[in-house]
């Protein structure tokens, strides 16, 4: 069963001027193509349900580079439904994450992920948070055991900016037993 994607194209403004949005309902559906076919190794599919232009959001762009205050902003914004809310927003110059990811948010699972130019790198960034959603931490690797480094170099969940894809069994695992995917029938 494909679990329900609510996308929120949210553009920025800042004191009311409204900034260029990158985004829109045909690059997300591009990008969840992407997602699917990284997480399709573990048998979950996404689909969008909605796909809304939201109402900017005005916040300085000295601000934005907090991750938490972005979402905390951005997942109240709605109420609940049966769905994930994910806030699809312009690159964040100073944010040095791909997004931010609440696994029992307020009112619903909600991420945001930013836009990378082009649909493969905005989607990978966009399945490495739908992985936190699913309980799959960051791999931390230790560059130093290079035999390490270069196992886990192309992991979809490598912490910082990487364009890895790749999934381990134990996260294959983790994702399919979580509660997110239990709840739509996985």
């Amino acid at each position: 069963m494909p679990i329900p994607v609510k996308i929120y194209i949210t553009p920025f403004a800042e004191k009311g001027v409204l900034e260029p949005v990158k985004w829109d309902c045909d690059a997300a559906k591009k990008a969840l193509d992407v997602v699917n076919k990284i997480w399709s190794k573990a048998k979950i599919t996404f689909v969008i349900n909605d796909c809304l232009t939201d109402r900017p959001l005005d916040m300085a762009k000295n601000a934005r580079g907090n991750d938490k205050q972005v979402l905390d902003v951005l997942s109240l914004r709605h109420a609940a439904d049966n769905a994930i809310h994910v806030y699809l927003v312009n690159p964040i110059p100073n944010l040095s994450a791909g997004g931010g990811s609440y696994l029992h948010g307020d009112p619903e699972p909600a991420s945001f992920v930013q836009w990378y130019g082009n649909d493969f790198a905005s989607g990978r960034a966009w399945a490495h948070e739908l992985g936190h959603l699913m309980g799959v931490d960051h791999v931390e690797i230790d560059y130093t055991n290079e035999r390490q480094a270069a196992a886990l170099s192309s992991n979809l969940m490598t912490k910082g900016l990487n364009v890895g894809s790749e999934l381990t069994k134990q996260q294959i695992e983790t994702a399919r037993g979580s509660k997110l995917v239990k709840r739509f029938g996985g």
